[in-house]
């Protein structure tokens, strides 16, 4: 295997970062301690690693793909909540698929005993402890999101613009009014940070909608954005997915949609047609955005991996 400079950095520092877990993760995220990770807590919390010596060893795309290669001793499973079909990541996909991991767990499945699909957007909304009963109490709140008396038009929080979506919609909708954007992308105004402390949740509570398109279009590749658009309360304007999101659990006629390099005058229309008429608002926005039994398919999700990661572990 050939090595470089960035991979052997990467795997140092994952060595000190791991040290002493029994769980460990490697090309991930660097904003939580191991413990606190979400599949670790999961899996203590059903404990399953109580009869299990061995070391659980994860895996992602946010680093090296040559630590993808390097496989520890113990289990190894591979989590992305990317479009791991986008060519980006088609150095990763192929070690993936040269070098099966014993379990992969991503927003898509190939259909085999060793992936099972478990979106990104499960991390963000719900506990890794919850219950039935919590994820049926989430979805309620979910799909009945106050909205209070929020009168900005419009808001974006994005880091960069791949694909030109984003871009494209601000330049489509600035007719109307501003469009807010906190992130890094054509950010005019940092009250992301000086005013609600990076809290990306209570930001979006003050606008009307909110432009939350994924990074790439891949039929059921569907991330965190949109829920979180949903949960705060917005009208999201959603470019993904072949626009046809979690079927099983949005609520398509509560989403607008846009379709890119293609005409979106009766989008534009209507985003303006609801935000000059506030009956015509209140009518849309009130709309269940989850739909009925969404709690069965999450809870599922749950079922799922906790009997894969059960098989792998006994």
């Amino acid at each position: 295997m050939k090595t470089s400079y960035s991979f052997i950095k990467r795997y140092f520092n994952d060595t000190r970062f791991n040290k002493g877990e029994q769980i460990r993760f490697y090309n991930f995220w660097d904003t939580q301690l191991p413990p606190e990770m979400w599949l670790a807590r999961f899996i203590h919390h059903h404990k399953l690693n109580s009869n299990y010596s061995e070391k659980i060893n994860f895996y992602s795309v946010l680093g090296p793909v040559e630590t993808l290669k390097y496989r520890r001793k113990g289990l190894n499973i591979f989590f992305s909540g990317e479009n791991m079909s986008a060519d980006r990541f088609a150095k990763y996909r192929e070690v993936c698929e040269q070098n099966p991991f014993d379990l992969s767990i991503g927003f898509n499945t190939n259909e085999s005993a060793e992936s099972i699909r478990f979106p990104l957007w499960i991390l963000y909304l719900f506990e890794p402890e919850s219950t039935y009963e919590d994820i049926k109490a989430k979805v309620n709140r979910l799909s009945n999101a106050t909205i209070d008396n929020r009168t900005r038009f419009c808001s974006l929080v994005a880091s960069h613009d791949w694909n030109g979506i984003r871009g494209e919609i601000i330049d489509s909708l600035q007719s109307i009014d501003l469009v807010s954007s906190g992130g890094i992308f054509r950010q005019n105004t940092d009250e992301l940070h000086t005013t609600y402390n990076d809290n990306k949740y209570e930001f979006l509570m003050q606008f009307k909608f909110n432009i939350c398109p994924e990074n790439s279009n891949y039929e059921g590749y569907v991330t965190e954005k949109l829920f979180q658009s949903i949960e705060a309360g917005c009208i999201p304007i959603y470019w993904g997915s072949d626009n046809r999101p979690e079927e099983d659990i949005l609520n398509k006629n509560a989403i607008l949609y846009w379709n890119q390099n293609e005409n979106n005058d009766e989008t534009i229309s209507l985003i303006r047609d609801l935000y000059s008429n506030e009956d015509k608002y209140l009518q849309f926005i009130n709309q269940p955005k989850l739909l009925p039994g969404s709690e069965n398919i999450i809870w599922g999700y749950f079922e799922m991996l906790q009997h894969r990661l059960r098989e792998l572990t006994s």
